[in-house]
């Protein structure tokens, strides 16, 4: 009886783990991104719904999986009507046309690195369904993904925004965020650079 309790202790905790490692940032006053953000602005300042059905995210994820991938503007996302009228984009086009569809405040507009080490920046939606934080991305996929259920090394967050708030997420301070996509190679800082002449 002793080890079945301390069987599901374990699985619960196992459970209760995986659900920690979503990272929701801290909030910040600035970006490397801001001077870009405004078409990312312009949508979250139209959302006034909320409560979108799972349902409708895999139909709105189905629909933004099929538009043309085009990459025409480095640094700005395109408007989501823009989006929606010539049906392609870039990953930064698809996920903010995806917030306007969602229409829900809880959404994220996220940029990161689709894999750790990633030479370029990506663009996602995180969007929270039910106590439970999603990953949004139909530039890659047709269906949502729990946050706590993908790998630590895939969709790492550096910055997100919503209404009113951007965040600094954890890998920050380990991955330098170029605007322009390109990679750079993170500084190491004195302490690091001694431990390494040791």
């Amino acid at each position: 009886m002793k080890t079945l309790a301390l069987a599901a202790s374990l699985l619960l905790l196992a459970k209760l783990a995986a659900f920690a490692v979503v990272d929701l940032g801290t909030t910040t006053s600035n970006t490397p991104y801001d001077r870009y953000m405004t078409p990312v602005k312009q949508t979250f300042a139209t959302i006034n719904g909320g409560g979108v059905t799972m349902q409708k995210v895999q139909a709105l994820m189905r629909q933004g999986r099929g538009f043309r991938y085009a990459h025409t503007e480095p640094y700005f996302p395109a408007l989501p009507q823009t989006t929606a009228t010539t049906r392609k984009g870039d990953f930064k086009d698809k996920a903010l046309w995806l917030i306007d569809q969602l229409q829900d405040p809880s959404a994220r507009f996220v940029i990161g690195k689709e894999k750790r080490g990633a030479k370029i920046s990506h663009a996602w939606v995180m969007w929270q369904s039910e106590g439970r934080w999603w990953i949004l991305d139909c530039t890659m996929t047709s269906r949502p993904m729990p946050a706590d259920a993908v790998s630590i090394n895939k969709y790492v967050p550096l910055y997100s925004w919503t209404r009113g708030a951007a965040y600094q997420h954890n890998d920050k301070a380990r991955m330098v965020a170029d605007v322009a996509g390109k990679s750079k190679a993170p500084v190491a800082s004195k302490t690091d650079r001694r431990i390494a002449s040791n």
